[in-house]
């Protein structure tokens, strides 16, 4: 008697899934994706230690193989997917992660989609094909699950760092005169002009979201607590006094050459493709950038 038989794809796509589902904790959320697949296998959502649902949404492309054959570097290359499919997940409103499981050791390895794009930025603009590189070193367990964590946060603020790194490049002279205008004053006087307060918060704002971006540390506190201990030590009569003005200043100050070099490590040698083809102009800018941290044109 006949009967229908499984093919061996379909039988490695059900171990996959299996396998990266025992990769992830059991309080995420796995959302099966019902209708026509057009990319996404799945999506995740992240919940806290506290199991919280927190909205946080993962789309994954899951791809199975028996045993993944890795290169002496330690690298496997995923090719094989229509650029339109690419197209697709570049655009796609929540970070696309593909997921290559190995399902005979159980091993799951991710690559964050866009992130491989802009890397790979001159590839990808020829719209003929396109292909992944997963590293080895990008597991997914649950034993450490921080990496793949950290991934998705980059990736879902690709758009805000480029915002604030552009707003960073184009105001560094800006903060460097600021700092040198706001230190050293008379720690007693209160800060009347609201343009140098909105400054201030505009410039902290700036600089702690490219160290946590970077994981560069941000050990300076909330503003509010400046001006808490400000009022506390000199009175109401003005939102922040001149000594803790000086002091979140110099500080601020101290993080502006760690960051200045890493984006020019991330513009000019992690992402040089991407950078060279859409703003030319800055990549020739941060090229020019030594290694104490300084540009000789500014």
């Amino acid at each position: 008697m006949k009967l229908p038989e499984r093919v061996a794809t379909h039988i490695t796509e059900t171990s996959s899934f299996k396998v990266f589902s025992n990769n992830i904790p059991d309080s995420w959320i796995i959302r099966e994706v019902t209708e026509r697949d057009y990319g996404i296998d799945c999506y995740i959502e992240l919940v806290n230690t506290k199991n919280q649902v927190t909205g946080e949404l993962i789309s994954i492309q899951l791809k199975g193989k028996q045993v993944i054959s890795w290169t002496r570097e330690n690298y496997f290359t995923f090719s094989g997917i229509n650029i339109s499919t690419t197209n697709y997940w570049n655009r796609f409103p929540t970070p696309v992660f593909i997921c290559l499981v190995d399902v005979v050791s159980k091993e799951v390895f991710f690559c964050p989609v866009k992130s491989r794009i802009r890397q790979k930025y001159y590839d990808y603009a020829k719209q003929e094909k396109f292909s992944y590189r997963i590293e080895k070193r990008d597991k997914l367990e649950l034993s450490n699950l921080k990496p793949f964590i950290s991934s998705y946060f980059q990736e879902k603020q690709i758009r805000d760092l480029e915002l604030n790194l552009t707003t960073f490049i184009s105001h560094y002279q800006q903060y460097q005169d600021f700092v040198n205008a706001n230190v050293g004053r008379d720690c007693f006087m209160g800060v009347e002009e609201e343009d140098r307060i909105l400054y201030l918060k505009h410039f902290y704002n700036n600089l702690r979201f490219l160290c946590n971006f970077f994981d560069l540390g941000w050990d300076i506190e909330p503003l509010k607590e400046y001006f808490k201990r400000s009022q506390e030590y000199f009175g109401n009569d003005y939102p922040i006094y001149e000594q803790q003005m000086d002091e979140v200043v110099e500080k601020l100050d101290s993080k502006m050459k760690p960051i200045l070099l890493k984006l020019k490590d991330h513009i000019v040698d992690k992402e040089k493709d991407y950078w060279m083809i859409t703003d030319i102009n800055l990549f020739n800018l941060m090229s020019n950038v030594n290694d104490n941290g300084e540009l000789y044109s500014w």
